[in-house]
């Protein structure tokens, strides 16, 4: 099964959605670093494992990598670094909603989606209703989630018909 790296903003705006055990039917691992899980508050990370997301750490040997993407890439937090070091490991797909980090991943060669490319893939595959998808985005955009006004409001409009 691919995996799939997920950053602490999707985890966010996956959990006001109330999509944490939706996306999970999806074929895919959905794993965040272990710092990831440690910091999260709402929700809690060890809700996340408890729903099955897939916890992986770094090796110490990989602390020279994380400190030279630092150096590189100064906007996204050292946490996210661990999901795009995370992503570069395992050559798969880093799912992310912050600007700064999607840059950093593209420089290094490394594939990004966001969350309305993980709820298009949750319609299509009939896990949710298109109403019911657009439920959930409002939701999310209610929380103060920084995803794409239009890009939104043409889903939205979209799911609703």
């Amino acid at each position: 099964m691919k995996k799939l790296i997920l950053d602490t903003s999707i985890c966010i705006d996956l959990y006001y959605g109330k999509l944490l055990k939706v996306v999970l039917q999806l074929s895919y691992e959905f794993v965040l670093p272990d710092v990831i899980i440690a910091e999260l508050i709402e929700p809690a990370g060890e809700l996340l494992t408890q729903s099955g997301f897939i916890e992986e750490g770094t090796s110490g040997e990989e602390t020279n990598d994380i400190l030279a993407l630092r150096n590189e890439y100064i906007e996204p937090s050292l946490n996210d670094l661990f999901a795009l070091l995370l992503a570069k490991r395992n050559s798969c797909p880093l799912i992310t909603a912050d600007n700064a980090l999607r840059n950093a991943a593209k420089q290094e060669g490394v594939t990004t989606h966001g969350l309305l490319w993980l709820l298009d893939a949750i319609v299509e595959a009939k896990i949710l209703t298109g109403v019911q998808a657009a439920e959930a985005l409002e939701s999310i955009i209610a929380a103060g989630s920084w995803l794409p006004k239009k890009e939104c409001e043409e889903r939205i409009k979209k799911w609703r018909r």
